[in-house]
């Protein structure tokens, strides 16, 4: 009997572990500053380091990258993105270190948590 309790506990904590690992969003905000919307992030086919990804394969996470304090008119701003997991806020950093500007890159898993 304990055994048999200790096998079905075992099993949802693997489940548990298994459906954790594969939770990504679904859905992000995507735009500059106050200018955003929803987005699906699985929509249209995507190209990362020149190889082809099926949608379906793909983890993705909510971006919310700021710029504070540079030296040109396009900061201070923010951008919100979708992106897969595997990658970073190149984009806003790129414009960011441009204007001599700080920035932070927020990263979450959760659909819309990027506002």
């Amino acid at each position: 009997m304990l055994h048999s309790f200790i096998v079905i506990l075992f099993n949802i904590l693997i489940l548990f572990l298994i459906l954790h690992n594969t939770y990504s969003a679904k859905y992000c905000y995507s735009g500059q500053n106050s200018r955003y919307t929803q987005k699906q992030c699985s929509s249209g086919s995507l190209v990362y380091n020149n190889s082809i990804y099926n949608n379906s394969n793909i983890e993705y996470v909510c971006h919310k990258y700021s710029c504070e304090g540079g030296r040109c008119m396009f900061t201070p701003f923010v951008l919100r993105t979708c992106a897969p997991k595997v990658s970073s806020c190149f984009a806003g950093s790129r414009i960011c270190l441009f204007s001599k500007g700080k920035g932070k890159c927020d990263v979450c898993k959760d659909d819309f948590c990027n506002e």
